[in-house]
């Protein structure tokens, strides 16, 4: 509103009213988002073969090689003929199947087979020109006399077969252990450690074939 004033000197210019100061507009806050807390990871990170899980896997291999020595033994005294090798044939084709699975590895029968064959042929003179004559056809003629046949026989098929099934299990072992399958078995690659073993057996008069150290 204007007004005039009387001065000395006449009327003053009129006074313009201040203009009303406006009050600022309130400035608009924006929260910043709040930042999602990280979902927690819940991938499992990939299991890593340990020291002791390697430990614990030799000391399986060990029980099952232990355990199927013992059974290949006990085939070794069944009195009728042909029925103690096949009865030492099937504890010795689970013996590997035990061993493939404690591994993951796929079983096959067939060269399985086939390797116990030719790693019996490693030792099969070893056995015929020595202690173990009663494992072969030997054996077999032997069981026809009364007496002598089944004294040789318990004096000696436990003995090879115990020897043999013990040297049989350590190579699988190994061979598995190294990431080996069936597949990849070369019995000709193995006949020296084979007989190694089989010899280890055999020596270890007093005690069981599973007793003998682990190879290394």
């Amino acid at each position: 509103m204007v007004s005039e004033k009387d001065t000395p000197g006449g009327k003053a210019k009129p006074e313009t009213a201040a203009a009303p100061v406006s009050t600022p507009a309130p400035e608009a806050v924006t929260a910043a988002p709040e930042t999602a807390p990280h979902s927690a990871d819940t991938s499992e990170a990939a299991p890593e073969t340990t020291p002791a899980a390697l430990v614990s896997t030799e000391a399986q291999a060990a029980e099952i090689i232990r355990k199927h020595v013992l059974l290949s033994a006990a085939a070794g005294v069944i009195p009728l003929n042909f029925v103690d090798t096949a009865a030492l044939a099937v504890v010795q084709l689970r013996l590997l199947k035990e061993l493939s699975e404690l591994h993951g590895v796929d079983f096959r029968g067939d060269i399985g087979r086939s390797a116990v064959g030719t790693l019996f042929a490693t030792v099969a003179p070893t056995a015929l020109g020595g202690s173990l004559l009663g494992s072969m056809a030997f054996n077999m003629a032997l069981r026809s006399v009364p007496v002598i046949g089944t004294v040789t026989r318990l004096a000696t098929q436990p003995a090879f077969n115990s020897a043999f099934t013990y040297a049989l299990g350590k190579v699988f072992q190994q061979h598995f252990a190294s990431g080996g399958t069936f597949l990849t078995f070369q019995p000709e690659k193995v006949k020296t450690y084979f007989r190694e073993k089989f010899e280890e057996a055999r020596r270890r008069k007093g005690a069981t074939p599973e007793a003998a150290p682990a190879a290394a």
